[in-house]
């Protein structure tokens, strides 16, 4: 299973100034820049000949792909040069990250799915990590934060992609976003919000799912190192802190 470490997220304006870094992949923690940190990780869970592919920054002895102008055209070039049936997908700027996190998620994922990604109970991660705030999703199940990595079929995954531009251009566009993903989703998700017995995991599996012509699962993950990343200046002191 070859890797795809997505590194061109940029840093906003006061977290640069902080610390000179334009791309968050180059946060210094320690010795190292926070990418070299996740790449570390991903080398003990790959096996000989399965490769890391880092999109967006350059690591010494790495491959290396330049950042897309956007997210997806960055995720689309990573993929087309992975070689492997199966991608593991994971950002740049997610530094507790551990290799137990990604076995566990690994090994809840359904191999039928043309999409895995996991995600964390907001409760471990305000334990796990107080000081680092997450945006979230009230499920029936409980509230969740969306964790920053993915298992992918690539193939299928290529098959989706002028979908998924569209809906990246019109993320800003309330009623042309409704059109393309169906009122009837966004209106679940939102109203889920305020009765969140009505929005279950399988039922965002579903949506999403349909949505794309593909099955994808929701991997529900006791790891708040898979849901903990790095945007803000405040976040990234609180990991400097934790790593002193």
């Amino acid at each position: 299973m070859d890797c795809v470490v997505l590194a061109g997220g940029r840093c906003p304006q006061d977290l640069q100034d902080a610390t000179g870094c334009e791309f968050r992949a180059d946060l210094p923690i320690g010795n190292r820049r926070m990418v070299e940190v996740v790449v570390e990780v991903l080398d003990e869970l790959c096996e000989p000949g399965e490769r890391i592919i880092i999109v967006g920054a350059h690591v010494d002895g790495r491959e290396s792909l330049p950042a897309g102008g956007t997210f997806l055209e960055s995720l689309r070039s990573g993929m087309e040069c992975a070689s492997s049936e199966q991608v593991l997908v994971a950002t740049a700027d997610i530094p507790y990250l551990t290799l137990d996190s990604l076995r566990f998620f690994i090994s809840a994922t359904d191999e039928s799915a043309m999409l895995n990604w996991p995600i964390v109970p907001v409760s471990l991660c305000k334990e796990r990590f107080p000081s680092m705030r997450r945006t979230s999703i009230k499920l029936r199940e409980g509230r969740f934060t969306g964790g920053n990595v993915a298992l992918i079929h690539a193939e299928r995954l290529k098959r989706v992609f002028p979908l998924l531009d569209k809906v990246y251009a019109s993320r800003k566009k309330p009623l042309r976003l409704a059109k393309q993903v169906g009122i009837g989703t966004l209106l679940s998700v939102a109203v889920g919000q305020l009765v969140p017995s009505l929005l279950s995991v399988a039922n965002l599996e579903n949506k999403i799912g349909r949505f794309l012509g593909d099955r994808v699962k929701a991997v529900i993950c006791p790891f708040a190192e898979l849901g903990t990343d790095v945007d803000t200046l405040e976040q990234y002191r609180a990991v400097l802190s934790d790593f002193s």
